[in-house]
């Protein structure tokens, strides 16, 4: 095993995400953690119809859940027509992008899946994307891996405890996390440790300001699949040991 990036699972997260999976050998998702409400695991933005207000949330809906939930364990509310919503809210795309049938027709193959596991569907659907856009990473689950869990002592060690246990020689790790590691406890344990700064290029979004960091949707609302497959290969590496 060579390269590993360890990510939550995120719901069609913005394109640097793939970036740090094509960067990767191996791609661990990180699900057996506490669920953080307000971040990007059930929810992702697009563009607003009104272009003042600039973008909007897309959310899949989350059953009752305790203050420590695990990812793994939390389970998606299907009594609520959140799929449908999902669309409606798309709509906005259709008389103005030009691949918004093939995008709307990759989600619903998407949201296909028949399963309540929010973890599970995450996962499906990364697992799409990433054959879609040409990311060839082998995905694997931490709550299947079967690692034995060990105390970190601060939040850098999670990555380095999961790989030695998978004996990877590089760890990459976005840029903007760089603070929680000790790259010295890297360096002991004969694993490189790397971080990447991700290559954004604006797009065209029809007659508005470009507006960053949307989800993958939108990304792929605007740009043929050609062209993605090239943004995913950008991104700088910049070696930290």
């Amino acid at each position: 095993m060579n390269t590993i990036a360890i990510m939550q699972p995120y719901f069609f997260p913005y394109i640097g995400y793939f970036q740090l999976m094509h960067k990767s050998d191996v791609w661990i998702i990180f699900d057996n953690v506490q669920f953080i409400d307000k971040g990007w695991i059930n929810r992702n933005r697009i563009l607003h119809p009104a272009i003042e207000k600039e973008w909007q949330y897309i959310t899949v809906p989350l059953s009752k859940r305790t203050q420590f939930s695990k990812i793994c364990d939390i389970k998606i509310k299907n009594s609520e027509n959140w799929k449908n919503n999902i669309f409606g809210k798309l709509s906005f795309y259709k008389k103005k992008a030009p691949h918004y049938n093939e995008t709307i027709n990759f989600l619903r193959e998407c949201f296909s899946v028949e399963h309540d596991n929010l973890s599970f569907f995450l996962t499906h659907s990364l697992k799409m994307t990433a054959q879609l856009l040409d990311i060839d990473s082998e995905i694997q689950v931490q709550s299947h891996l079967g690692i034995p869990k060990k105390d970190a002592i601060h939040p850098g060690q999670w990555a380095l405890n999961i790989s030695k246990e998978l004996n990877a020689k590089e760890y990459v790790n976005p840029l903007g996390g760089a603070e929680i590691f000790q790259p010295d406890e890297f360096t002991k344990s004969k694993i490189k440790l790397s971080f990447l700064e991700p290559d954004i290029d604006n797009y065209k979004q029809a007659n508005r300001s470009f507006v960053p960091g949307l989800s993958i949707i939108d990304v792929m609302m605007w740009n043929d699949i050609d062209e993605i497959k090239e943004f995913v290969k950008k991104g700088n590496l910049i070696k930290a040991n």
